[in-house]
């Protein structure tokens, strides 16, 4: 009995001891469990990870009571999102500070710049990727990954997060015609007609944003419908 309670402390420290991208032999999520577990990312409600059955997300709250107290302590560790002041000084006025209005033409014309680099930033962030494999559930799309041609926003008004289409996760994985030996984790990707104007290389899918992106793609949509006003006026 005795040795039987040390050892089952002595799993419970290893457990513990578990941090992101480290591999786990099993990982047990509301009655189902994972084999060869690889963690690559934890927020404070998700765990993401792949395993022997694939690539999986989970919610923290799904998981056995000591596994779940790790991995909320290590998403309460992790660094904050830097916000568009921190990104290495490359924005100005209000992508930068919200209350940082600009005045002249040319400061106008800077911020709006800014604006639309910022979006397409978010936007396009890249999408990981593996090779496909016989056993993958996964959904083809085709021709490419998006139709020809986009909807320019309303600036003033829309909403990105009322546009936003999760269709890729009704499978495992998904790929395109134009490369169909690699796929993409559905469940990591979306389509949003409302973003669409800022796609840069459509030979890709678009990584699934949070809603914290999304509300800073709207906070910088009214900043683009503004300055496109206040230069109307010039």
């Amino acid at each position: 009995m005795h040795l039987k309670l040390i050892a089952l402390l002595g799993l419970a420290v290893m457990a513990v001891d578990v941090l992101a991208d480290e591999k786990l032999p099993v990982l047990k999520v509301a009655g189902e469990t994972f084999s060869n577990v690889t963690v690559t990312k934890v927020s404070s409600t998700d765990i993401y990870f792949s395993s022997s059955q694939g690539l999986r997300n989970a919610k923290l709250k799904d998981l056995d009571p000591l596994m779940q107290k790790h991995f909320q302590a290590a998403a309460s560790k992790a660094p904050a999102p830097r916000s568009a002041a921190a990104l290495n000084g490359r924005y100005h006025f209000r992508v930068a500070s919200p209350t940082n209005m600009p005045v002249s033409a040319a400061d106008i014309k800077t911020e709006l710049a800014d604006a639309l680099a910022r979006v397409r930033e978010i936007v396009n962030q890249p999408v990981a990727s593996r090779p496909r494999t016989a056993d993958m559930d996964v959904s083809i799309y085709g021709p490419g990954w998006f139709h020809p041609g986009a909807i320019r926003p309303d600036f003033d008004t829309v909403d990105v997060r009322a546009s936003q289409e999760l269709t890729y996760a009704k499978h495992q994985y998904a790929t395109s015609d134009l490369n169909p030996d690699i796929v993409y984790a559905g469940n990591e990707l979306e389509f949003n007609s409302m973003t669409k104007y800022f796609y840069t290389d459509r030979s890709v899918p678009k990584k699934r944003l949070t809603d914290g992106e999304m509300q800073e793609i709207n906070r910088l949509y009214r900043i683009i419908g503004n300055d496109e006003k206040r230069l109307a006026k010039q």
